[in-house]
């Protein structure tokens, strides 16, 4: 198996691209985190920043955050124009003795309900669970967003009997979170 920060992932299917952003990404980036329909439901990260913001972001995630361990932020790009950024795909919080992390990903509104979710998430398992060997990935959604929770639920994942609460998610203090729990067969 390999180290989960070893290298960075370059994953792909028949519809998307994972893969390290680029300083050419700054644009559809903004498009993004100036959407407050993507952002309704997730923390702000990189929410309503400038681009020179988002320019040293890309740099910093593809570079300083990775190497120092922290999480995978990855660009999802579409086969048909594999060089515009769709959305992102989010690896984080790993537990290396637990040996479980935690998911996420937001797509740019311009391509929701086009599959592109669904196959982020099939390849963040596949790369998770086969190539680097983890057992257990998580993700937390808010309750209320229900495309979200089937596209994991369509990926194998268990909603879990109980609720999270976090804080500064879709603009509220304190909310309540559904979480979901793939294991690795």
């Amino acid at each position: 198996m390999a180290e989960l920060f070893s290298t960075f992932p370059y994953l792909k299917n028949d519809k998307i691209i994972i893969r390290k952003m680029t300083e050419s990404d700054v644009e559809a980036l903004a498009e993004i985190s100036n959407n407050e329909n993507v952002y309704k439901y997730i923390p702000p990260f990189l929410y309503k920043k400038s681009n020179n913001f988002l320019l040293s972001a890309i740099r910093n995630i593809g570079g300083r955050d990775f190497e120092k361990n922290k999480m995978i932020i990855a660009g999802i790009y579409v086969n048909e124009n594999p060089n515009r950024l769709v959305g992102l795909a989010e690896m984080f919080d790993y537990k290396k003795r637990a040996n479980t992390i935690t998911i996420g990903y937001r797509i740019n509104e311009v391509f929701w309900n086009q599959g592109i979710a669904t196959n982020a998430v099939e390849l963040m398992i596949e790369y998770l669970s086969k190539e680097i060997g983890i057992n257990s990935i998580q993700a937390f959604v808010m309750s209320n967003n229900k495309y979200s929770g089937k596209v994991l639920l369509k990926n194998g994942f268990q909603k879990e009997d109980y609720v999270m609460q976090e804080k500064n998610w879709g603009g509220q203090e304190v909310v309540d979170v559904d979480v979901y729990t793939y294991i690795s067969k």
